[in-house]
């Protein structure tokens, strides 16, 4: 199954068209994507930062429950909720 040397330029050549279209189509894609990769980016730094800065978390959710304590006593029921159900999540992909 001897190919000639110009059967696999020719090969190469259309191979090498066909990865620069692919890569211009996932650039057009990722470029549209753009503003979604930057909530996100956002987003992971703000975790990020209120993890480093519990303190200032905690002090938030305290002036919280003064100025509103029964939305805040709604929160703490749906925050407790959504905590047994992430403990529930990681037990199930841990086994």
């Amino acid at each position: 199954m001897n190919l000639s040397l110009t059967e696999i330029r020719r090969r190469r050549g259309e191979l090498v068209e066909r990865a620069r279209s692919e890569r211009a189509s996932v650039r057009a894609l990722l470029d549209s994507q753009r503003n979604l990769f930057g909530l996100a980016d956002v987003g992971v730094t703000t975790v990020r930062f209120l993890a480093a800065n519990k303190g200032l978390l905690l002090v938030a959710a305290l002036a919280f429950a003064v100025v509103q304590p029964r939305r805040s006593l709604r929160w703490a029921g749906r925050a407790w909720g959504l905590y047994r159900l992430v403990r529930k999540v990681r037990r199930a992909f841990a086994a």
